[in-house]
């Protein structure tokens, strides 16, 4: 990746829907050129698609929480599985330290964020944290890249 393919990517990912028209002009090449770029990023995986960025809690997700949950190789497995089933996890990562695995949720009530844990407790020991606000939110790290 060069710096041409940097500056595309700092373009899009502030808006994924521009048109490619548009960032050619910004950035002084042809719309072919702009194409051709994100069609290679996309093929070396560097693009992996494009999202909408929701509003949870405009949707009726007011409360979003971390579950730290420390447990066994196997459990970890049927975790991710559980998870992966349930709309209101939007992330799990795995992790070093102490904790196994980190589940980031969006939810309704915290009637609904126990629930959640209670779907993960025969499989380890958990500690969450509910989110109260986010100066940071998730970000590209494409800035970085220079």
């Amino acid at each position: 990746m060069d710096a041409l393919d940097h500056r595309i990517l700092r373009i899009l990912v502030d808006d994924a829907r521009r048109p490619y028209a548009e960032v050619a002009r910004q950035l002084g090449v042809s719309q072919p050129t702009v194409a051709e770029r994100v069609r290679r990023m996309e093929e070396r995986g560097v693009i992996r698609g494009a999202t909408l960025r929701l509003d949870a809690a405009k949707l009726g997700f007011p409360i979003q929480a971390f579950i730290r949950l420390v447990s066994t190789p196997q459990a970890q497995l049927r975790v991710e599985q559980i998870a992966a089933s349930m709309p209101q996890v939007l992330e799990v990562a795995r992790v070093t330290g102490e904790d196994c695995l980190v589940i980031r949720a969006a939810l309704r009530s915290v009637g609904e964020l126990s629930e959640l844990i209670g779907h993960f407790s025969p499989y380890g020991t958990s500690n969450t944290s509910i989110v109260l606000g986010s100066p940071i939110e998730w970000r590209s790290p494409v800035p970085a890249l220079e």
